[in-house]
């Protein structure tokens, strides 16, 4: 999903801040957020059993294209807001 540029997030965000929110799943499972065009992190952001409603904050790196990446392992529907970011000014700001 194109995050960069989008929805008040600047192009060359590194990260974003996430809240994914998981809904009529069919199976247990879970999803992962991580960079587009990076291998997925053999992790999970949020787990679910079937028939749940469960979120979770995220951060998540964006990938070079300005894209978030996200799997999930069984039929669901999935919700994501994004509520903040980060760039490579917000690192260095602590110097």
């Amino acid at each position: 999903m194109k995050v960069g540029g989008s929805a008040g997030v600047p192009v060359g965000a590194t990260a974003v801040v996430l809240n994914l929110t998981v809904t009529n799943p069919t199976l247990g499972g879970y999803p992962t957020a991580h960079a587009d065009g990076t291998a997925r992190p053999p992790v999970s952001n949020v787990n679910f059993a079937p028939g749940q409603t469960v979120s979770n904050a995220v951060i998540a790196p964006v990938g070079a294209d300005g894209k978030v990446s996200l799997f999930a392992n069984a039929t669901t529907d999935v919700v994501v807001d994004v509520t903040g970011y980060f760039t490579a000014a917000t690192a260095d700001a602590g110097r």
